[in-house]
């Protein structure tokens, strides 16, 4: 399973939370200095776009948490492991964080230093190390500012950003979906890192981000029994994008394709969705035994989760087009590119002879449009989709939502029949295809 700061985050949460018997204050403190290391970083970074009080108030709860740290030497422990991972998870996404991120973050961290202080206060006297009392007081303040002003979903999804796997693709049955996504993601960065992303795994990236958002649709609307009309909207955009990408070519050949790559990543996250949702599909329409719920929350958090990497897909592929404009790296036939003023005469005479020409800087602008339209609704659809999970903490801190617990019943049924509205859809789009184009000359 890939590793998220969410799941690194509740995991000490939840040894904070148990009996102390077997801890050590050592450990709690060296919890602390992690975790005040993560909350410096986010303050350095910036939480505001000029001084305010939640800049100071997380600057203080760094600084607090960092001189609790240093109460006691570190001797290592379950604690101190766990937030150790965690801040430095966050250190890594620091370049991909803006403040919406580092807010939802530093709220989380808060929240998991107050757990750990009020942990070290049941290991000591009442009077002693006065130090975790100040980390509690300024946790609370935090948290008043939370319930006031609380992160947005997109905010929180960078929670749900795992850390991909190493190993190849092992087939659906083997895979969930959010290794999948964490895997193509970081394959997106290898591609374009060694200036070797081909079109045919932008394809194969988009065709996932569509895939992804259908998915997510498909099952929120079944779940929630409401119409699945607007959500597939993010679907249908990723499917014009694709579409507006068919005007291209790289010149490049298909050859096999690398069991690390794009992809047989992007691969890979379809396959994992298409079982999730098959595999809910067979369960009795009406059943209510209470595996077939597990199941139900179970993959209804699973699309939440892999539908939150969308933003992060998205931006990939818009550096994608970015870099495609300004290298040159694509072929286009003149007729198929958007109409320029003064157009030179080589280019008219492309056009007239119906030529292939390099494909640079404007003749890229209708496919960087249809992707970001499909990156900007499939922001809108991780807000729609998004749901306080079943923890505690992350429901006093978003807006209460409607209980879904009686959704759940008759979650089949009402999937099926969202899926029969898809297969629909899908049929009315395939006889609008585009033809293939010739190969660059």
């Amino acid at each position: 399973m890939a590793t998220t700061l969410r799941q690194l985050l509740g995991g000490l949460n939840d040894r904070a939370s148990a009996d102390p018997g077997a801890a050590t204050i050592e450990d709690v403190t060296g919890a602390l200095a992690h975790l005040g290391r993560a909350l410096s970083g986010l303050a350095d970074d910036g939480l505001t776009a000029r001084d305010s009080t939640r800049q100071r108030t997380v600057t203080a709860l760094a600084t607090a948490c960092t001189t609790a740290g240093l109460l006691w030497p570190h001797h290592g422990g379950p604690l101190t492991d766990l937030a150790g991972a965690a801040a430095d998870l966050a250190g890594r996404d620091r370049a991909i964080m803006g403040r919406s991120h580092r807010w939802a973050l530093a709220v989380e961290v808060a929240e998991t230093a107050d757990t750990c202080a009020r942990f070290g206060r049941r290991l000591l006297p009442r009077t002693a190390a006065p130090e975790l009392a100040a980390v509690r007081a300024l946790a609370a303040t935090l948290e008043q500012d939370a319930q006031a002003d609380p992160p947005t979903a997109t905010g929180w999804g960078l929670l749900d950003r795992p850390v991909p796997l190493t190993a190849t693709p092992r087939g659906p049955s083997e895979m969930t979906a959010l290794d999948a996504a964490a895997a193509l993601t970081a394959a997106l960065d290898r591609a374009q890192g060694g200036n070797d992303l081909t079109l045919r795994d932008f394809r194969a990236a988009v065709a996932a981000a569509e895939i992804t958002c259908r998915r997510a649709a498909t099952f929120d609307a079944a779940v929630a029994g409401d119409d699945a009309g607007p959500l597939v909207v993010a679907g249908l955009a990723w499917h014009q994008a694709g579409r507006a990408s068919t005007v291209f070519d790289d010149g490049r050949r298909a050859g096999p394709v690398d069991p690390r790559g794009v992809v047989a990543w992007a691969r890979s996250l379809a396959g994992a969705l298409h079982t999730n949702i098959d595999r809910l599909s067979a369960l009795p329409a009406h059943g209510d035994d209470h595996g077939d719920d597990h199941d139900v929350r179970h993959t209804d958090g699973m699309a939440q989760q892999v539908a939150g990497q969308l933003p992060t897909l998205a931006d990939r592929l818009l550096a994608a087009v970015d870099h495609w404009s300004r290298t040159g790296r694509l072929y286009a036939s003149a007729r198929d590119l958007p109409p320029m003023e003064n157009m030179p005469e080589d280019r008219i005479e492309a056009v007239i002879a119906g030529r292939h020409v390099l494909a640079t800087g404007a003749d890229l602008d209708r496919l960087r449009q249809a992707v970001g339209r499909a990156a900007d609704l499939s922001t809108g659809l991780v807000e729609t989709l998004y749901r306080p999970g079943t923890g505690e903490q992350e429901q006093r801190h978003l807006p209460d939502r409607p209980d879904r617990e009686a959704l759940l019943r008759g979650v089949t049924g009402r999937l099926l029949r969202v899926q029969a509205v898809e297969r629909d859809i899908a049929a009315i789009r395939s006889r609008h295809q585009p033809a293939p184009h010739p190969p660059p000359r």
